[in-house]
């Protein structure tokens, strides 16, 4: 649940009891809706670093492909991870948007839905990023970092969050 809709309810709690309503009822409501709100808020997978997946903006640190380091574009990609599906960011030229699933057990399924168009000198570059993002399996917060990798171990992107 939103934290706004919490402070709702609660901010709702606290002025049925500072007009002092009559019904114990409505008190008792209240204060279940409450813990209901509580209850139903969303955890998001979160490191003992205090780092988490989700609305962070991730700027890609390293790529490597088959054990090589894939020469870096002018420009760092980011990735974004909304707290509902969606994930957005810049692969070196374009801005991309699609969406993601995570697993509890740190399986991810990423699936890009489109792009802008722009030309640009570092095209080759974001041709393979893109690609790269359809073949993700796994990820990891490991102290600040955020690693990225397919099935079989040969392709491993590594982030760093952006601190603006």
């Amino acid at each position: 649940m939103d934290m706004i809709y919490m402070e709702v309810l609660f901010r709702s709690l606290l002025i049925m009891l500072i007009l002092n309503i009559k019904t114990m009822k409505r008190t008792q409501w209240m204060i279940f809706m409450l813990l209901l709100a509580v209850a139903g808020c969303k955890n998001t997978p979160k490191e003992k670093t205090g780092v988490t997946l989700v609305n962070h903006k991730w700027e890609l640190k390293t790529m490597m492909q088959a054990d090589s380091v894939v020469k870096s574009p002018e420009k760092m990609p980011t990735l974004f991870f909304t707290d509902s599906t969606a994930v957005y960011g810049f692969a070196g030229c374009n801005n991309f948007f699609g969406v993601y699933h995570v697993e509890e057990d740190g399986g991810m399924i990423l699936t890009p839905g489109g792009a802008t168009m722009m030309a640009c000198p570092d095209l080759v570059f974001e041709d393979s990023y893109l690609k790269s993002l359809n073949q993700v399996a796994r990820y990891t917060i490991q102290g600040d970092e955020l690693k990225l990798t397919d099935t079989d171990g040969k392709l491993t992107l590594i982030y760093v969050p952006v601190t603006e």
